[in-house]
């Protein structure tokens, strides 16, 4: 199960980088969070506000003191004014970043039981499902579902699902934002 959702997050994330990124950078939340939260919506599991807590928890002593001050390391370098190349330095702690990634997605897989995972899906039940884990996740964390949330978790739908509209997703937000 953990390399299929480091393989589905890498997919995921290559298509809406950008996306993720201004989550993370703008509203603070956490790309392996929002990852899961749509890995186990596809597989049609739907996370509560305690089992996001749980997960969060779990992970956040590792985001805190370990990938978080590598990122700020890794970004440091980045915007630095040096007089000399960092490109292999900014490799190596690149590299140990996504270890420490990838390490998150262990924990995260292992705050829920195996069985608790694998879930039937019916037809397009799977982003409602990613929805109603994504606004848990946002409820947690206390982020405003606003316009620029919303557009920018519909760019990350919309590369999943490029043959559903805008407002059909749209409705999806507005349905489950009630919940």
């Amino acid at each position: 199960m953990e390399e299929e959702f480091w393989q589905y997050s890498k997919n995921i994330y290559a298509k809406s980088s950008k996306s993720f990124l201004w989550l993370q950078d703008e509203r603070s939340l956490d790309v392996n969070l929002l990852l899961f939260c749509y890995w186990l919506g596809e597989k049609g599991k739907r996370l509560t506000v305690d089992d996001i807590s749980r997960c969060c928890k779990n992970v956040e002593f590792l985001r805190r003191d370990f990938i978080i001050p590598l990122r700020n390391s890794r970004q440091f370098l980045k915007n630095a004014d040096l007089p000399i190349d960092c490109k292999k330095l900014k490799q190596a702690i690149l590299a140990v970043e996504l270890e420490g990634e990838r390490t998150e997605q262990r924990i995260l897989i292992s705050s829920l039981s195996k069985a608790s995972v694998e879930c039937q899906v019916t037809d397009h039940e799977d982003i409602t499902i990613m929805h109603h884990n994504i606004l848990n996740y946002l409820r947690y964390e206390k982020v405003d579902l606003d316009g620029a949330v919303k557009s920018t978790l519909n760019e990350i739908a919309l590369s999943l699902f490029p043959y559903l509209s805008r407002e059909v997703l749209y409705k999806s937000f507005l349905q489950h934002s009630a919940d």
